[in-house]
């Protein structure tokens, strides 16, 4: 009986052995993956922002899916014919992202965070710090937003 334990516990951690360096490979190749879908999110925002930024029409039109939907905290909706040529707001420098999370399938990226900005819209000061849903899909080899919800209320 003890020697059947011993040659059962002695598979186990063979096995475990042989196995560990695929299971450390998978994690390095999980956490780089990550690492480089965080990336490509974090530059996809700031391509939007930049857009905003810009209070150009034909900037803001070239990073919108044609799917493009925004919804404001304030119940203010827009699509990609109408938000470029709206009120954009205005924001005094590139906004910081904090507490990102990502997730991701085929085409898509979502992006969930929270944003500290500098931004007014219609003259009206929109709270500093606020969550933010922003829905990118990969067209060619740009990533257009499909989909932004801005859950910052205006500060009166």
């Amino acid at each position: 009986m003890i020697k059947i334990w011993k040659n059962t516990t002695l598979a186990i951690f063979l096995s475990l052995a042989l196995l560990s360096p695929s299971i450390m490979v998978g994690t390095a190749n999980g956490q780089t993956e990550t690492a480089n879908l965080d990336a490509q999110a974090r530059q996809a925002l700031d391509r939007f922002f930049a857009a905003v930024m810009s209070g150009e029409s034909g900037n803001v039109d070239a990073v919108l899916a044609p799917e493009f939907q925004i919804q404001r905290a304030n119940g203010s909706r827009y699509n990609a014919g109408s938000y470029p040529n709206s009120h954009l707001p205005v924001i005094a420098k590139m906004p910081s992202v904090e507490r990102l999370r990502v997730t991701s399938g085929d085409d898509i990226i979502v992006t969930s965070y929270v944003i500290k900005v500098d931004e007014t819209l219609d003259g009206a000061v929109v709270q500093a710090i606020a969550p933010r849903l922003t829905v990118f899909r990969k067209i060619g080899e740009d990533w257009q937003v499909v989909s932004h919800g801005n859950f910052a209320p205006i500060v009166r």
